[in-house]
């Protein structure tokens, strides 16, 4: 590929991780004010989840897009399947809880939330690509 086809995909990674952040930044704040609205909001730092969304969002976008480029660079767009493009996205956030859970072990911290990381980053993985590629599907479309 050459240095203009690298920055053409590095630019659509990170698009689609601003995409992702986004969309778990609005989740994350709906979530947080159902919270508020049922008296449930943590006191200590009530913004934390909104955060949290959004660095995800970030970080499962450009996995589940870096995935794609490269196991999807041989397939043409209209022929990639949705249950193709949800296991590429699973398998982007199943490498992405393996990445969080191998540097909290070698930094010396114990990480608790090794089966929800194993269950949930992958599903969520899995639904953010095969949304994204209807969503890219319909953006594709002529409009009538």
């Amino acid at each position: 590929m050459s240095g203009s086809g690298w920055k053409r995909v590095a630019r659509g990674v990170l698009g689609l991780g601003v995409t992702f952040a986004t969309a778990g930044f609005f989740l994350f704040a709906i979530l947080t004010a159902a919270a508020a609205a049922l008296g449930r909001l943590e006191e200590e730092d009530p913004f934390f989840g909104i955060i949290a969304g959004t660095v995800w969002g970030f970080a499962i976008g450009v996995t589940f897009s870096a995935v794609l480029a490269a196991t999807g660079s041989r397939f043409v767009f209209e022929k990639l399947s949705i249950s193709r493009v949800a296991i590429m996205g699973a398998l982007g956030g199943f490498l992405l809880a393996i990445l969080l859970i191998s540097g909290t072990k070698l930094a010396g911290n114990e990480f608790t939330g090794v089966t929800e990381a194993l269950i949930f980053l992958p599903l969520l993985g899995a639904i953010a690509g095969s949304t994204s590629l209807v969503i890219a599907r319909k953006a594709d479309e002529p409009s009538s």
